[in-house]
């Protein structure tokens, strides 16, 4: 039994530390990205870890996992995966660019698992190469809960000049069911990443993400997805497929403004029934960071 409880300091820079002990020199064809796996038997989540989860995005307690608990437990597994020798690519720069999570079922909060993690499909992008990390958890052998997360490690590319840009999104016509307008604090970055067990640097302090190119710290995109979906009320449904696109970081500190919509006012092109789409905003610049459709359902009989 593995119980996923509050990191500790010395494990966690241990395993930062091993990001740094191979040779990272990328893949000259997507193809050969490496089938790389990591699982973790009979866990289950320490109340202590999820309390503090649950306070670090806005959420109470409550009987069921929030939506990506599981994706945040699974940080060991993929510190694992991005630590090993025949991973290509180096950790830090990377950019997070999509989520999606699919479940199934109302996981409850005392639940044990099976978590599992594997990294895939390796594409050229505009800026590099991307490739998915995905993560499943099942629970009494039955699958669950699937999170499907995009990376990008930025670097040379061979992707036809005419490859797509990202499509801009197009805000909703219709009346808000949420519009909130939240402070980010600069401690934000320090305080979630002390949950995850992510060192990243860029999530620390202005001085360390300057290095890397960054103005300021930026807060971890799972934060931004996890604390928006709180503020809307969402999923609120046993069973929910979203997909995220992370479209600019969330500065610290700054101000954020949330806006969701439902049903019809979604917008054009999703599914009648539960459809929400939520949009943070920067609130200095009325740039788009972040765009959420959301399809609720009821759970898998």
């Amino acid at each position: 039994m593995a119980v996923i409880q509050p990191p500790r300091f010395g494990p966690v820079l241990a395993a930062t530390a091993g990001l740094f002990g191979h040779a990272r020199r990328g893949l000259d064809d997507p193809a050969d990205l490496a089938a790389i796996q990591r699982e973790r038997s009979d866990a289950w989540l320490d109340p202590r870890w999820l309390a503090a989860y649950r306070a670090c995005v806005g959420l109470p307690d409550g009987p069921h996992l929030p939506p990506l608990a599981l994706q945040i437990a699974a940080a060991p597994l993929h510190m694992a995966i991005l630590g090993d020798p025949r991973f290509p690519f180096r950790a830090l720069g990377m950019v997070h660019l999509t989520q999606r999570i699919t479940q199934t079922a109302p996981i409850p909060s005392d639940a044990r698992f099976d978590l599992c993690a594997f990294c895939t499909d390796a594409r050229w992008e505009k800026r590099g190469m991307s490739f998915g990390l995905v993560t499943q958890a099942l629970v009494d052998g039955e699958p669950v809960w699937r999170g499907e997360t995009r990376a990008l490690a930025p670097g040379r590319t061979r992707a036809p000049a005419s490859a797509d840009a990202a499509v801009a999104a197009e805000e909703p016509a219709g009346p808000c069911a949420c519009d909130q307008v939240l402070p980010v604090a600069e401690s934000t970055g320090r305080r979630y990443a002390g949950i995850a067990g992510d060192l990243n640097p860029i999530h620390q302090h202005a001085l360390l993400a300057r290095l890397f190119g960054f103005r300021r710290a930026i807060v971890h995109g799972t934060w931004t997805l996890a604390r928006a979906l709180a503020v809307a009320g969402l999923p609120d449904a046993p069973a929910f497929t979203l997909d995220a696109r992370f479209r600019r970081p969330v500065e610290l500190p700054s101000d954020i403004r949330v806006r969701a919509w439902s049903g019809a006012s979604a917008g054009p092109g999703l599914p009648p029934g539960g459809s929400h789409r939520v949009w943070v905003t920067s609130q200095s610049s009325g740039k788009l960071c972040l765009d959420i459709d959301l399809q609720a359902s009821a759970a898998a009989s």
